[in-house]
């Protein structure tokens, strides 16, 4: 029986991704087939559905593996403090613009904001910061701050992202009348 190792895997998802971004350059999101991505990326289909059931799981993927670099990252930094962690988050999208702005071009920036609010639910229950502890029990507060960050982000990345990661970070906690 054949394994597919961990190198193979990540480098066939690699080739799809690559695949659908390169044909979104040329023709709109809703036109493009499974089977054009396929051609494009020289896989066959069995393949493609081996790591996808449908193209939008092409993003949320990309978005999965960003998140558990980025949660992998502030894991080892041990400070966990709110304006670090967000100023952290501004660095880290800067970093992954190009991919976000293919998202927008897509119209499927709700994925972005359903992976966010995945995403928030998860640091709320995992990082264990005094902040964080408190806020626990809020229910609300996961879906508020994934929200919010999802449009600060969005009207940043639609700014062409003229502020700094440390500016929109300082403007975040001006909003939010906080002093850092």
């Amino acid at each position: 029986m054949f394994v597919m190792s961990k190198t193979n895997k990540a480098s066939t998802k690699s080739l799809i991704s690559l695949a659908l971004y390169a044909l979104m350059l040329k023709h709109d999101y809703d036109t493009i087939t499974v089977k054009d991505i396929c051609s494009k990326a020289g896989i066959s289909r069995m393949s493609f559905y081996r790591y996808f059931s449908k193209k939008d799981d092409i993003f949320i993927d990309f978005c999965d593996e960003r998140f558990e670099e980025f949660y992998s990252s502030i894991i080892k930094d041990k400070t966990h403090r709110p304006e670090e962690f967000t100023l952290e988050m501004f660095k880290f999208i800067k970093k992954y613009h190009r991919q976000i702005k293919i998202l927008q071009m897509a119209h499927r920036e709700f994925l972005l904001l359903d992976q966010l609010n995945n995403y928030a639910k998860y640091i709320l229950s995992n990082l264990k910061t005094a902040y964080l502890i408190e806020q626990r029990g809020n229910t609300i507060f996961a879906y508020f701050m994934a929200g919010g960050f999802f449009n600060t982000l969005l009207y940043w990345l639609n700014t062409n992202l003229k502020a700094t990661p440390e500016e929109m970070n300082i403007m975040l906690y001006r909003m939010a009348n906080i002093k850092i």
